[in-house]
C-alpha cells in the first residue's frame, strides 16, 4: 500500500504530542506492578465534569472535541471504574484513520509519579482497532510533534508519510491490536 497516496495532509491541526512509556497487555500500576485489564467507551458529555483545568486536563479542549459531528471520542477505563485513564479523538477518512488528539489522564503523566504505565499505546492500539473494524487494515495516521517523530518511529513503528505526518501500518497496527486486544479482535 502506498501511504503517501492514500493519507492526505489535513490543513491547520493539533499535533499528538503523547509520550509512549511502554507496551503492556494492560495497565499497569507503576507502584506495584499490578495489572489493570481496560475497557474503552466513547466519551459523553456527562463525562466532561471530569476534564476541568482544576482537575489537570489542561491540554486540550474535550468540550470542543465531542461537538465535532464526525469525531469519535473514547475514554479509556480500568474495567470496574469510572475514573477516565486516556482520551482519544479521531475521524474516520478515506481507507485509514484520522487521529486528532491523544491524551493521558494528568496522573498517567511524567515519569515518578505516574500511576499507570501503557496508557498511550493503548490509545494508538484503540484507533488500530477501530480501522481493522471499517476495513482499513489498521492504517491510522497522525501528525506528531517535531520532537517525538522519533519516539514514533521506536515505540509505534510508525512511520513518516511527509513533514510531521506519520502513519501506522497494517503489521505493526496487528501487533498493536493483539497486545492490547487479542489476536481475535481484529480481521
Amino acid at each position: 500500500m502506498h501511504l503517501e497516496k492514500l493519507i492526505q495532509p489535513r490543513g491547520a491541526s493539533t499535533s499528538v504530542g503523547i509520550i509512549i512509556d511502554e507496551l503492556t497487555p494492560c495497565l499497569v500500576h507503576r507502584e506495584s506492578g499490578e495489572e489493570y485489564k481496560t475497557i474503552y467507551e466513547p466519551l459523553l458529555k456527562s463525562d466532561l465534569k471530569k476534564l476541568t483545568k482544576n482537575m489537570g486536563w489542561v491540554n486540550f479542549n474535550w468540550k470542543q472535541e465531542l461537538s465535532i459531528s464526525d469525531r469519535h471520542v473514547y475514554k479509556l477505563l480500568i474495567k470496574g471504574s469510572d475514573e477516565i485513564q486516556g482520551l482519544i479523538s479521531f475521524q474516520v477518512a478515506e481507507g485509514y484513520i484520522d487521529v486528532f488528539l491523544v491524551e493521558s489522564a494528568p496522573w498517567n503523566v511524567g515519569s515518578s509519579d505516574k500511576v499507570f504505565i501503557g496508557v498511550g499505546a493503548h490509545l494508538f492500539a484503540i484507533a488500530c482497532k477501530f480501522s481493522f473494524e471499517y476495513g482499513f487494515e489498521g492504517v491510522i495516521a497522525f501528525t506528531s510533534k517535531t520532537n517525538l517523530i522519533e519516539h514514533y518511529q521506536g515505540k509505534l513503528g510508525a512511520v513518516i508519510i511527509g513533514g510531521h505526518l506519520m502513519a501506522i501500518e497494517t503489521a505493526r497496527a496487528k501487533e498493536l491490536v493483539d497486545i492490547y486486544f487479542g489476536e481475535e479482535d481484529h480481521t
